[in-house]
């Protein structure tokens, strides 16, 4: 195939890929984004850079000093750091980019399969599918989703170079690219740490232009083992554990029991993608029957023992095979993953290429049957038209990642079962203001199972109504969870809105004693549970009180990355004022819109506009 030839393919994966996920870019910031990015001062302040590469992507939800995730990922934290300096906080930006990602996986998984030996319309048909499955508008239309796009592009690059190496002359320079996009993809996301065996089926290819006289092909293998382990430790290091067990999250034996289930719902969202939703009704199996287990593991089996035979047949289909399982494996760990949430589309990114080009070879030796000179055209034309269902089916479930209240309506549709699908759905309704729909929400959530999130934001709902003692009888609950059934940052805003329920039921006395309880459990929110003490201070006309409480805590409101907590300059630069200490107050006030520069919230936004009102009365 001429290169005149190749470009016109590029060009068409290219279009489809961009018409099909053009819808994506007028979407909002959703579901993790929304803190991630929008609340996320590690990758908004080009100050503290050094610490969002090296802590988990979780840990602006404290002061830095405790891993509130699994998840360290250094590429996916400096590619939002490079979205912020050139968007912002406008949506925008981030999904066209996230688009532009995906269509460059998209192209260079065409490349790879042509550098490969496969021919121009097998590439075309498997890049095709691949292009425009609706499994992957999960991680194209989500932002947050774009972990898995980064490792695509990173990891099919680094098989690129790792290829190239293969070859005489510059063989150094490739072997050093290929390890350096590899480190990208480990910090992209943690299954690239399980594929590095795929370079030994790289190194072990023949071509033309291999030199057989090189480096041995374990020798070279190993160098990617290496540094698959060296990021292993270094992520030991920073996170301080190997993993951390999600809330109420399935025991080993479960986990084993579910594999098989897992791994057939995964088989079905290839096949058949009918039903899409950010979570499904699958749930951890606890005792093992015949349509939970046997008939599960009984599918699992034929399909391995399929896998294994076609990846016996050629390179292509080797390689396959190991794309398909390697980076599945660990969505296998379901006791990281809290009982609801045990499955997403995501996990099938870089899986479904490896299924494709495990199953396209295949399917062209049938169509061999009916026409060799014809074969693969039959097989274009399969991939054409299975691709059009497939690609109208992305291009509408790209629409329910547009806003929050669309994405979770959908998920309870997909899964009502779920008491997190309701609880958010709530939330989502809260934050449109629509308080009563959001009530009836948190009440479908608590029926279904009781969890802090659904009585919290219940909770909030009744605050809005100045229904106090409804809120903090449901919010009593919270704070007297034990550690195991509550994260700390949820107790945090267990405490909050409770002192507020207080708050508004004038039991001031009440609410002090409970916040400086909560200044014990929770040290690492000091400065953000400081601040609302200080207003109950306040409150009771204790000035001085208040004024020594807030410059107790000023240094720690420093460190601490939650936008309450930089509310305590806010209230210091008001006192000060009040005090007629006009240098002080200056001080404070212009350190608080130091720190809140970036705030998009109401909320935040009004604190600064009182706090720029009040610099000039003070000017």
């Amino acid at each position: 195939m001429s290169i005149k030839s190749e470009i016109h393919w590029l060009l068409i994966i290219a279009a489809i890929t961009f018409l099909v996920y053009a819808n994506s870019t007028g979407g909002e910031f959703v579901y993790d984004d929304v803190r991630q990015i929008a609340g996320n001062v590690l990758i908004q302040d080009s100050g503290l850079a050094g610490k969002a590469l090296t802590s988990d992507v979780w840990a602006f939800k404290g002061d830095g000093t405790v891993t509130a995730s699994n998840y360290w990922r250094p590429t996916f934290t400096a590619w939002c750091m490079l979205n912020f300096r050139l968007f912002g906080l406008d949506p925008y930006g981030w999904h066209v980019l996230d688009m532009i990602l995906h269509i460059g996986v998209c192209l260079l998984a065409f490349l790879l399969l042509r550098m490969w030996g496969v021919s121009g319309l097998l590439a075309l048909s498997i890049t095709l599918i691949y292009a425009v499955h609706p499994v992957h508008s999960e991680s194209v239309t989500w932002i947050s989703g774009s972990p898995d796009l980064l490792f695509g592009l990173f990891f099919l690059g680094s098989l690129w170079f790792a290829d190239k190496a293969r070859e005489k002359g510059r063989r150094n320079l490739n072997l050093a690219l290929a390890i350096v996009f590899y480190c990208l993809a480990l910090g992209a996301k943690e299954v690239a740490f399980l594929c590095f065996p795929i370079y030994y089926l790289v190194f072990s290819r023949d071509g033309e232009n291999s030199d057989k006289h090189g480096s041995n092909k374990l020798n070279l293998t190993a160098l990617f083992a290496a540094t698959a382990l060296a990021w292993f430790l270094a992520r030991w290091a920073i996170l301080g554990t190997l993993s951390q067990p999600a809330e109420d999250a399935a025991g080993a034996f479960s986990a084993i029991l579910s594999a098989p289930a897992v791994f057939v719902f995964y088989l079905k969202q290839i096949v058949f993608p009918y039903w899409l939703g950010i979570n499904y009704s699958l749930r951890p199996v606890e005792q093992a029957g015949l349509l939970n287990f046997i008939v599960p593991l009984a599918i699992s089996i034929a399909a391995l023992i399929g896998v294994w035979f076609l990846a016996k047949r050629s390179f292509i289909q080797k390689i396959g095979a190991a794309l398909f399982v390697l980076p599945l494996l660990l969505s296998f760990n379901i006791g990281a993953f809290p009982p609801e949430q045990i499955v997403h589309d995501r996990y099938l990114y870089l899986p479904l290429l490896g299924f494709l080009m495990l199953i396209f070879p295949a399917l062209k030796e049938l169509a061999e049957r009916i026409s060799v000179e014809k074969a693969e055209q039959i097989l274009a034309g399969f991939a054409v038209l299975v691709s059009i269902p497939l690609a109208i089916q992305a291009y509408l479930y790209n629409r329910v990642w547009l806003n929050e209240i669309a994405l979770w309506q959908n998920a309870v549709i997909v899964d009502e079962s779920s008491a997190f699908n309701w609880s958010q759905l709530g939330s989502a309704l809260a934050e449109a203001n629509r308080t009563d729909d959001s009530v009836r929400a948190f009440d479908r959530s608590l029926a279904i199972r009781p969890t802090p999130l659904a009585l919290l934001g219940k909770a909030r709902g009744f605050i809005e109504r100045g229904r106090y003692d409804e809120a903090a009888a449901g919010l009593q609950k919270i704070v007297e969870m034990s550690p195991e059934r509550i994260n700390a940052y949820t107790l945090f805003q267990g405490y909050e809105a409770l002192a507020l329920a207080l708050q508004g039921k004038k039991d001031l006395a009440g609410a002090e004693k409970l916040l400086l309880a909560a200044r014990e459990r929770l040290p690492i929110y000091r400065a953000a549970l400081t601040e609302k003490l200080a207003v109950i201070l306040y409150l009771q006309n204790r000035k001085p009180d208040a004024l020594k409480e807030l410059e107790s805590a000023r240094a720690q409101a420093r460190v601490e990355m939650l936008p309450a907590s930089k509310g305590v300059f806010l209230r210091l630069g008001m006192l000060y004022a009040e005090l007629g200490r006009k240098d002080e107050a200056r001080a404070s006030l212009q350190e608080f819109l130091q720190f809140t520069r970036n705030s998009k919230s109401k909320m935040e936004t009004d604190d600064r506009r009182q706090a720029e009102e009040l610099l000039k009365k003070l000017r």
